[in-house]
């Protein structure tokens, strides 16, 4: 399967996400992508499981696989929540394409270093005003890109998927900006 990682995600980013997945999930196309969530702030985990629920998806916790209380195999058309703390590189780890979030929504985003690093495809929203520099090298490389709104994040996904040499290409320009900057303070 493909994953698609929605990472330190902010309210109402996980709404916008969830329904990218369901117009992904119906096309033929997309049918083994699949999508894991982890929201920035703890205290919204069982928000965001309400959420997915509520989307028509079933809900793998990550916290019940962690601690061997789920051991079966997940489901999968699941969605899985990232509801775990120092978890999420594990997530962008599997990633095929991250999305950075609070960044879709006008809260500053989060870091994007994380997944760029790790030779990710990364695709944020325009409110990065936390992450200036590193976005503006990013993008300067080609390192990773940059949408305006939910459909522009929608059309990138299918893109990226449809086009793996694309995100591939997209990915290694990324972490070939964080291994130019290390040690930059």
């Amino acid at each position: 399967q493909r994953l698609l990682t929605a990472g330190g995600t902010g309210p109402g980013e996980e709404q916008i996400i969830l329904d990218i997945y369901k117009k992904l999930k119906s096309s033929p196309k997309y049918s083994d992508v699949r999508l894991a969530i982890v929201p920035r702030k703890p205290e919204r985990f069982n928000e965001v499981a309400e959420l997915i629920v509520k989307f028509g998806f079933d809900l793998t916790r990550y916290s019940r696989i962690k601690s061997g209380q789920q051991t079966e195999q997940t489901i999968n058309s699941s969605v899985i929540l990232g509801d775990t703390m120092g978890d999420l590189r594990k997530f962008y780890s599997l990633a095929e394409i991250v999305f950075v979030g609070r960044s879709l929504i006008p809260m500053g985003g989060s870091d994007m270093m994380e997944s760029a690093a790790m030779a990710k495809c990364t695709i944020f929203g325009p409110h990065t005003f936390n992450f200036r520099e590193t976005v503006k090298d990013l993008l300067r490389a080609q390192g990773a890109i940059e949408v305006k709104d939910a459909d522009s994040l929608y059309e990138t996904i299918c893109k990226c998927l449809d086009e793996p040499q694309l995100a591939h290409k997209i990915a290694s320009s990324g972490q070939n900006v964080i291994r130019q900057n290390q040690g930059a303070t």
